[in-house]
């Protein structure tokens, strides 16, 4: 299909309707796409028709959403009728929208005029345009691609912005200025963390950066913008399902924060607000891009960077924890680094994917990592996986099962290997999950063990020098 842009005359919106930027706008973005905006505009008298217009305004506005007062105390503002008004000045819209309207048509020096009788058929090669003339006549324009140009009178009832149109009460006068609150789809933001860890592992320098994106046509100029959290927004970026975008669908709501647990899907009703983010200075948001702004600079976080193995794979829901003696033999050799940190700021961070390095910040950084930073009031603290940790692996052996008691004592025994191939001596700490059942006890141990944080579990710290090895074993009973 052929496109018709050769138009000497663009439908234009007289001075009235405005074109001007408003006097102040302030955001409040949230991270699904939808925003709440409230902004103060000048507003010009009641055109020829006795309309209001006040614009632009984003196309993407819900204008069920839109609520107005003057901005000078005292004032009332009574609108009787509200239309939303956006004509996009395309092909189709203009036609239909001067549809028994005078036009133009001109071919070299030669014109055309007339009532616009028909709508064209742009599926066609040749769309032709049926005119009535003078005469009265009607004339027949064969292809309106063979035209030079056509000419369509300016129109005030048309907007060439998206516009709000207000029907005012009878003896009601508009006021100079009014303050429009009204919600918007199109705008979202995301965070990201950037954290270098200093030479002596003990600190880091945390900063935050917000991606903002506006995919309405409309400019914010100067805005103030606050960030809202919703409940999806707490969780690392979602998972699509393979089926869901093979069908065309949205992705389903799902995601597996440490890669080995599921969290249940989430669905778009979990919208609600549970933390805000100010900007520190308004920003201007172009239409149709993406920008990135600071939120958060902190210098010197105190820091603990941890090794750990937590090797034991097995099916959690595995129903003869009793009977199956190959329970628990399967084992990861992975090493995993963890990095632990209270937010000591004043200023809340928001969730976001949290990138590791070390080294000094004017000279080359050695990335560590990569982690999802939950949301962080001031005051709470974050434990993180950043994956494997490099020159560190583990070795998990079951040495030994054995039937006490056959259905009400069992024992077990393991043997676990560190391998350090780094340059620098290490503390792994490893844990251990009691599996089998809920009464149980360490009956021996080569290592000094403490509680593992939870009642089945246990946490052994185990020291291995640089570019060696060290092996320690264990022996639990478990009664039934």
């Amino acid at each position: 299909m052929k496109t018709f842009f050769r138009l000497l005359a663009v439908v234009l919106l007289p001075a009235a309707a405005g074109a001007a930027q408003p006097r102040s706008v302030a955001l409040v973005v949230q991270d699904g796409g939808l925003a709440q905006i409230s902004e103060t505009h000048d507003v010009e008298p009641p055109g020829a028709d006795g309309l209001v217009r006040i614009g632009p305004l984003p196309e993407t506005l819900l204008p069920a959403s839109v609520n107005a007062a003057p901005a000078e105390r005292g004032e009332f503002l009574d609108v009787v009728a509200q239309r939303f008004a956006y004509d996009l000045l395309d092909d189709a819209a203009l036609f239909r929208a001067y549809r028994g309207s005078a036009i133009v048509c001109r071919k070299g020096e030669t014109t055309l005029a007339g009532r616009l009788a028909n709508l064209p058929d742009f599926s066609r090669a040749a769309p032709s345009l049926v005119l009535e003339t003078e005469g009265p006549a009607v004339r027949i324009v064969p292809d309106l691609f063979a035209l030079d140009a056509i000419e369509f009178p300016v129109r005030a009832d048309l907007a060439r912005q998206p516009t709000l149109v207000w029907q005012l009460a009878a003896g009601q006068t508009a006021p100079a200025v009014v303050q429009l609150h009204y919600a918007a789809s199109g705008l979202s933001w995301s965070a990201s963390h950037q954290a270098i860890l200093a030479a002596d592992s003990r600190s880091i320098a945390l900063s935050t950066r917000i991606r903002l994106r506006n995919d309405t046509r409309r400019d914010f100029v100067n805005a103030r913008i606050r960030l809202a959290l919703t409940e999806k927004g707490l969780y690392a970026p979602l998972v699509p399902d393979p089926a869901d975008i093979r069908a065309g669908q949205a992705p389903a709501l799902r995601y597996a924060a440490d890669g080995q647990s599921w969290v249940p899907e989430r669905t778009a009703a979990s919208a609600a607000i549970v933390a805000t983010y100010d900007l520190p200075q308004p920003l201007t948001l172009p239409a149709a891009a993406e920008i990135r702004a600071s939120l958060a600079a902190l210098p010197a976080l105190p820091v603990e960077t941890r090794y750990v193995y937590d090797g034991v794979r097995f099916d959690r829901y595995q129903r003869n924890r009793r009977t199956d003696w190959n329970l628990g033999t399967e084992f990861s050799p992975v090493v995993a680094t963890r990095l632990a940190f209270r937010n000591e700021s004043a200023a809340a961070l928001p969730p976001g994917e949290l990138r590791l390095l070390r080294g000094e910040a004017d000279r080359n950084l050695e990335w560590i990592g990569t982690a999802w930073l939950p949301a962080l009031k001031p005051g709470e603290a974050a434990d993180l996986d950043l994956g494997p940790a490099a020159g560190l692996s583990g070795r998990r052996l079951r040495t030994g099962y054995a039937d006490v008691e056959p259905f009400k004592a069992a024992e077990e025994s393991f043997e676990i290997t560190l391998q350090n191939q780094t340059a620098a001596d290490q503390v792994v700490d490893v844990v251990e999950h009691f599996y089998r059942g809920d009464n149980h006890q360490i009956t021996a141990a080569s290592a000094e063990h403490v509680p593992g944080g939870d009642p089945h579990s246990v946490r052994f710290s185990i020291p291995v020098k640089a570019g060696a090895s060290q092996t320690f074993t264990y022996t639990v009973r478990y009664t039934w």
